[in-house]
Parts: structure tokens; C-alpha cells; sequence
């Protein structure tokens, strides 16, 4: 009888934990999503003022004009972060962002990596770094014409607990595989990694 019990509490453990692990990306986007919706509600709740409605179409009306400001606003941001004083401020902003929070920086360049597109490309790219006896995964923060490289070589299972090196360019091989992928290595810990690692289907250096 005990061992019967055994096994149930084992499977519904098991089950339970593998309804957490599938619902996870879930409630991390609802998340996301709770962060944005107080911000549409607020220009509903601004907007209301002006347009007084009070049937739910007129309601569902006004958070798609909240919606639609918001994305303008998003769209405006990016209009002016193309201009040069624009790039200017940006990275005034990000410097001294970045002092205060270090993460920052892991998190946009996370956020380019998904979204980013053609135009908006992760500055941190994925290499493999050969030293004597070992190969790891690294990514590549800035190169010049001088003899060195500046790398950022990631821990695991958390990417963004490592250190900075500085290596010379011809044990830096680029890696064809984008920024997330690159990150998934480090949080997997290697598991389903070495069809990745493939040196035939790296990229041509940056200069």
C-alpha cells in the first residue's frame, strides 16, 4: 500500500512540475503583458475625459486608441533613435544606466537577439575562443585594428556570471548561430550543443 502511494506522490509531483516548466514562458509573457497594460489603461482612464463613452464597445474602442498611441509613441522613439544626437543621447543614457544596472545591458542585448531584426542586431557577437587544451563559447564585445580582441566569456547555467578577457583575433572563430542560441548553450550546460559548434559554418569575421 505504501509503495502504491509512493508512486502516485511520484507522478503527481513529476506532472506538477512539468505543467510548471511548460507554463513558465506563459507567465512570463503575461508579465511582460501586466507591465504594459497599466499604461494602456491609464491613457484609457486620460482619454475617457475627452470621449465619454459607456457602452463596452465604446470602452473597447478607447483601449484600442490607448493601444495604438502607445505603439506610435514606441514608433516615435525609434525615429528619433535613428537621428544622430538621438544615438548620441542613447548611449550617454546606457553608459550611466549601465553603472547603476548592470543587467540593463543583458537585457537589451536579450531583447535585441529575439526582436531586434535586421536593424537592431545584438552588439555582443557569439565566438568560440581556443586556449591551449580547450574551446569555450564567448562573445565577442569589441575588435579594432589593435592585436587584441575584448571578450565576454559567460558562466553556466548562468550566462551573465563570468569575466572579461582579451585575446589575440586568430583564436577567435565566429559562430553562425544567433545571440539566443549562443545563450541557450551556457543554460543548458552544453546538453544538445555540438551540432552548434560546427567550425564549417562559422561566419566571416567582423572588422
Amino acid at each position: 500500500m505504501s509503495q502504491h502511494v509512493k508512486k502516485s506522490f511520484g507522478f503527481l509531483k513529476t506532472t506538477a512540475i512539468g505543467g510548471l516548466i511548460f507554463l513558465l514562458p506563459l507567465i512570463v509573457i503575461g508579465a511582460l503583458v501586466g507591465q504594459v497594460v497599466p499604461i494602456v489603461m491609464s491613457l484609457a482612464g486620460v482619454l475617457s475625459e475627452y470621449i465619454p463613452v459607456k457602452t463596452p464597445s465604446g470602452i473597447a474602442m478607447l483601449v484600442a486608441i490607448s493601444i495604438a498611441i502607445v505603439l506610435l509613441m514606441c514608433f516615435a522613439a525609434g525615429m528619433v533613435a535613428r537621428w544622430s544626437i538621438g544615438k548620441k543621447l542613447s548611449k550617454f543614457i546606457e553608459n550611466n544606466l549601465i553603472l547603476l544596472f548592470p543587467r540593463y545591458a543583458i537585457y537589451r542585448e536579450q531583447l535585441k537577439g529575439s526582436i531586434g531584426g535586421d536593424h537592431n542586431k545584438p552588439v555582443m557577437i557569439p565566438v568560440l575562443v581556443r586556449f591551449d587544451d580547450v574551446t569555450r563559447v564567448a562573445f565577442e564585445v569589441e575588435r579594432t585594428e589593435g592585436p587584441l580582441v575584448s571578450l565576454y566569456l559567460p558562466g553556466s547555467p548562468d550566462p551573465w556570471s563570468g569575466f572579461v578577457i582579451f585575446m589575440a583575433p586568430d583564436r577567435v572563430e565566429p559562430m553562425n548561430i544567433p545571440f539566443s542560441e549562443a545563450l541557450g548553450i551556457c543554460e543548458r550546460m552544453g546538453r544538445e550543443s555540438l551540432h552548434l559548434l560546427d567550425p564549417q559554418k562559422s561566419l566571416p569575421q567582423n572588422k
